[in-house]
């Protein structure tokens, strides 16, 4: 039993899709089936509200309605303390990344161009101490060796018109 190999299980493609999709639904149902619900939910209201004041006696309309109106009242005020409270978060989140950026990036961003300005210096350096000797000598050399050249190719065209 000790002997066995262990086993490990890696996701694939598949299966991290099929976690993020559930019965092949988009991630996006269920927020647009409550959204139609709620939108149902209120042209329904809108849809009694118009029949109770077809139908039935004229202070008995009036009643329902003001009771519609005020229940629509309550559902705005409460979406306008949603809303607040949405806003208060947005703003302590904004101030978090705030901090972020100032206290964890910048001195990253410090850092790189701290570094970016040590290799400008290395290249300089190397170029100046380097580089351009290196570049010198070798044009020297190459300088040298043209000239010989060319001295021997004189030789021995000279040597080679006495001989005729």
């Amino acid at each position: 039993m000790a002997d066995q190999p262990k086993t490990t299980y890696t996701a694939s493609n598949e299966d991290v899709s099929d976690s993020s999709q559930e019965n092949g639904r988009k991630w996006y149902f269920w927020p647009v089936v409550g959204l139609a619900v709620i939108v149902g939910i209120f042209v329904i209201g809108l849809l009694v509200a118009l029949l109770v004041a077809i139908f039935a006696d004229p202070d008995d309309a009036a009643n329902w309605v003001g009771i519609i109106r005020d229940i629509f009242i309550i559902v705005l005020a409460m979406e306008g303390m949603l809303m607040g409270i949405a806003l208060i978060v947005l703003v302590v989140q904004l101030a978090a990344l705030i901090n972020l950026l100032q206290n964890e990036v910048q001195p990253i961003v410090d850092n790189a161009t701290e570094t970016v300005t040590t290799v400008r210096g290395t290249a300089e350096f190397m170029s100046r101490n380097l580089v351009g000797p290196v570049i010198k000598a070798s044009s020297v050399a190459a300088g040298v060796g043209g000239l010989l050249r060319e001295v021997v190719g004189i030789r021995r065209s000279l040597r080679n018109g006495r001989r005729n």
